[in-house]
């Protein structure tokens, strides 16, 4: 009896490995070890490892953990409605196929609770509104505008990244007399009268050039080397006068040498440079100033060198045309004082019309900014909106179906399920409505602000010239 019981137990476990051999490879069944004896042979029990089929899993798709994208922010801080709608879509929000979903949600069982109804839905049916979320996140109703200042628009900006190079002819010919005064005394006085207009943050240098000898050959050599920097610095009308004060027409003019010399009154962090050189004659001194203003505005801020000749004759005028077209300048001729002023003039409409032109683009780029991110705002806020009332749509529909093939039997269930799935779409759809409606006032409101802020400040601008040139 015994020996047959041996061969019984021999056959199972032949055919229990059989079946472990017909498994597929991704099963991995486990293992148990058990003592098998002969007994009419008076062996020692036998310890054998055999193979033990664990049953299958059942594919409850409907508890599994919802995957959720990972926000591009991580220190975003999200309510819990903007965690959940963070969650990917579901199995079938995407080329919604109605017939698909219906049969895939007839795999529930019946009895599940309503949270798990609920919850299987919309695996099926959720819309993916992570994007929407995201960009709600990182919006930034800022708007700025006007950033760019007349300086990088014509050619006499008035910033603080401009510097006002005033180079002055102190050659002895100047001290002939004009008006009421010297060629000098007009200079000086026009000059003055120039840099009063500018902003106090702008900075300027006055450079003097023949200032030193006489008008003799014996100074000439002496004469045609001087030239000298009596102030630079930010704009202070009453140290620019006692500099002037200072300058008595003298001998020669290097206008070669004293353009040479101007590059080292740029200062370091000068985005450009508007050069006046102000003189009644031509070089005198052998110097080749159309080189030099060649070089001049080669310079990595390109100065702009305007010419004012002050009662000079056809000759000078040609030549000092020249080394003003060679500087991206323009030559001026002035015979008089009035003359000067008028020039002077000319530079403040130039300035006032410049700031009229900033402070119209300016506007217009901050409505163009507002106008943006309002739409933006909007074109969110409804996606969000629509998204939601279509995956109720679906999901009410989802609802239904398992209403009607009797897996949910209690109405009081599907009501109770409708009404969880009806207060979703609502919160989502405030959600969006609401926030839409938060960030298109803030844009609004900014916009707003960032218009009149430019409205103001380009007209007080525009005023400050205009009546100066007047």
């Amino acid at each position: 009896m015994k020996q047959w019981l041996f061969i019984i137990l021999s056959i199972f476990l032949l055919f229990t490995a059989g079946c472990s051999a017909g498994k597929a490879k991704g099963d991995v069944p486990s293992k148990e070890k058990i003592e098998v004896t002969d007994e009419t042979k008076n062996e020692k029990p036998v310890t054998k490892v055999v193979e033990k089929a664990e049953p299958e899993k059942e594919n409850n798709w409907w508890n599994e953990e919802d995957p959720v994208y990972e926000p591009q922010n991580n220190d975003a801080k999200m309510s819990e409605l903007e965690l959940e709608l963070m969650k990917k879509p579901g199995l079938y929000s995407e080329n919604f196929n109605e017939q698909l979903a219906k049969e895939k949600i007839l795999e529930l069982p019946k009895g599940l609770s309503d949270d798990e109804y609920k919850d299987a839905i919309l695996k099926l049916v959720r819309m993916d509104y992570h994007e929407e979320v995201e960009t709600f996140l990182q919006f930034d109703a800022t708007v700025s505008a006007g950033e760019s200042r007349p300086d990088e628009q014509i050619e006499a900006p008035e910033v603080t990244g401009t510097h006002f190079a005033i180079l002055l002819d102190a050659s002895g010919s100047m001290n002939a007399k004009n008006g009421s005064g010297t060629r000098m005394d007009e200079a000086k006085s026009a000059i003055m009268s120039f840099v009063e207009s500018l902003p106090n943050d702008s900075t300027v240098s006055l450079r003097v050039y023949g200032h030193k000898g006489t008008g003799s050959d014996a100074d000439k050599a002496l004469s045609c080397a001087s030239t000298e920097t009596i102030y630079t610095g930010t704009k202070n009308t009453e140290q620019l006068k006692t500099a002037l004060a200072t300058v008595k027409p003298a001998g020669w003019t290097p206008i070669g040498k004293v353009l040479s010399a101007t590059k080292e009154d740029i200062p370091e962090n000068a985005d450009s440079m508007i050069v006046y050189v102000v003189s009644d004659g031509i070089e005198t001194c052998g110097g080749d100033p159309v080189a030099e203003a060649k070089k001049l505005a080669a310079e990595g801020i390109e100065p702009i060198i305007n010419i004012i000749g002050f009662q000079v004759d056809n000759e000078a005028q040609q030549l000092l045309k020249q080394v003003a077209e060679a500087g991206n300048g323009e030559f001026t001729f002035a015979n008089s004082k009035q003359d000067l002023d008028k020039y002077w003039k000319e530079e403040y409409k130039r300035l006032s019309e410049a700031w009229e032109q900033w402070r119209n683009a300016g506007m217009e780029e901050a409505s163009k900014k507002q106008k943006e991110l309002m739409d933006k705002a909007d074109a969110t806020g409804a996606s969000i909106m629509d998204k939601s009332e279509e995956e109720f749509k679906r999901a009410e529909d989802l609802l239904q179906e398992l209403f009607d093939k009797g897996i949910i039997e209690d109405y009081k269930n599907r009501t109770a399920i409708w009404q969880m799935l009806y207060q979703r779409q609502q919160d989502v759809w405030r959600y969006g409505y609401h926030t839409k409606t938060g960030k298109w006032r803030e844009a609004y409101y900014n916009g707003n602000e960032e218009w009149r802020r430019i409205y103001y400040e380009g007209n007080a601008k525009w005023r400050e010239f205009y009546y100066k040139r007047r």
